[in-house]
């Protein structure tokens, strides 16, 4: 059945949010707020309904002609149809909307200028690719299992393109179908070498696929061969790098495939800037607890600015890199490889205490964890997350613990989809 309908806002998932006339919210990928649409209904559910856009009506000022051929088929992005200024006043609502519904209500003036991202194309140093048993390299459809095959990727940076291109016309790919089910590539923000991450189909040993590093030495410098779970890369190299001007701190930091990274780096910079500002007005030398410290990309320019640093994070891999790059600056930091979760509790119980804590969870924040921070009596809380409804749960939590939300910014991480990263400083009420 099709509807004709206005388009009221932009919700999370980048989705367009309108109402028949009969009060049914419906739900349109691909439409803007403003705009006038004809929508077929999709899916029905109780309340709401899901519709794909058939026609825009009347267009936004906002809309602009996707550059990417892959738009519409390939899930990845989901925002193109916008301008990039339009996108970040977006996610910036969609930010505030998430704390009212949480219960958090601010003043204009608790919210930062919203932090555009330096590239709003060519900004990604990673990107993941899916491989189906043709040997067919792309992203996933939305909500789909099925690949769209792509050559390149307008959000990553061109070297990778160029390898991706390579793999295909080369018929490297093909002959790798039936080996692995996924593909990475990383270029180093340092020195511009390139890193091929493998991910075996079960059943396929690294040893087998070793045997394939002959045909890809050419296309990149490093290849690295995923094992199962659990256990460490075929090859932990210091195969990526970054060099960082921030403030007066020019460094170094190092890490392998097996670690995270913000893939925008530009950006990443920005928000190191963003959150070393947040914390001058804490008296030196203070104490840093690093949740998700990873391999030291906050931890370790806090510990160049005079901080005492107890970084935490699960991935040993990376805890490995955040103590080498530690000894590499001659800071004195102490890096845990530990769940973050039970590590918190641990320190509750032994009464320990930090100036700051600065955490940067996965996507699904720190849930009934986050009423353990204000245990740990922090004079600032740094909070950064990727997922606004998380978010604004987590600070909602930290709030009731004693503290109040000095101010939010929502960051550009990702430009063309729906992602918003955010920024929160907390201070003790």
């Amino acid at each position: 059945m099709e509807h004709t309908l206005t388009i009221h806002k932009l919700i999370h998932g980048g989705k367009g949010l309108g109402t028949l006339a009969d009060g049914m919210v419906v739900m349109v990928p691909g439409a803007l707020p403003g705009e006038q649409v004809t929508v077929r209904e999709t899916k029905k559910h109780r309340g709401h309904m899901e519709a794909e856009l058939i026609a825009v009506d009347e267009a936004a000022a906002e809309r602009i002609t996707p550059p990417c051929p892959y738009y519409g088929q390939c899930g990845g992005c989901n925002l193109q149809h916008a301008d990039t200024s339009a996108q970040l006043r977006f996610k910036e609502e969609i930010l505030k909307e998430s704390l009212q519904r949480a219960g958090i209500a601010l003043e204009p003036e608790q919210f930062g200028p919203p932090l555009a991202s330096p590239q709003s194309f060519g900004y990604r140093h990673r990107i993941r690719l899916h491989m189906d048993s043709q040997g067919n390299l792309g992203y996933h459809q939305a909500a789909s299992n099925q690949i769209v095959a792509i050559r390149r990727c307008l959000l990553a940076a061109e070297p990778i393109n160029e390898a991706l291109a390579a793999l295909i016309d080369k018929g490297i790919a093909a002959k790798l179908a039936g080996s692995i089910d996924a593909l990475e590539l990383l270029l180093s923000p340092a020195n511009g070498e390139l890193s091929l991450v493998l991910h075996p189909l079960r059943g396929v040993s690294a040893k087998n696929l070793a045997g394939h590093g002959s045909m890809l030495k050419d296309l990149v410098q490093h290849v690295v061969i995923e094992q199962k779970k659990g256990r460490p890369p075929h090859q932990q190299a210091a195969n990526l790098a970054q060099d960082f001007n921030v403030g007066e701190l020019n460094y170094r930091l190092r890490w392998s495939a097996g670690c995270f990274f913000q893939v925008n780096v530009a950006q990443n910079v920005r928000l190191i800037e963003l959150s070393l500002k947040a914390a001058q007005k804490l008296e030196r030398p203070f104490s840093l607890l690093d949740l998700f410290s990873g391999m030291g990309n906050f931890s370790l320019p806090f510990a160049l600015a005079g901080a005492k640093v107890l970084g935490i994070d699960q991935n040993r891999e990376s805890i490995t890199w955040a103590e080498t790059n530690s000894d590499a600056l001659e800071v004195e930091t102490r890096y845990k490889a530990a769940d973050v979760g039970q590590q918190l509790q641990r320190l509750v119980r032994k009464e320990r205490t930090f100036d700051c804590v600065l955490l940067d969870p996965p996507r699904q924040g720190l849930g009934k964890t986050a009423t353990l921070i204000p245990q740990l009596s922090p004079q600032m809380i740094l909070s950064i997350s990727c997922d606004p409804a998380t978010h604004a749960r987590d600070l909602k939590a930290m709030m009731e613990g004693g503290y109040r939300l000095v101010q939010i910014t929502a960051i550009d991480m990702f430009p063309q989809t729906h992602h918003i990263e955010s920024l929160a400083v907390l201070e003790r009420n």
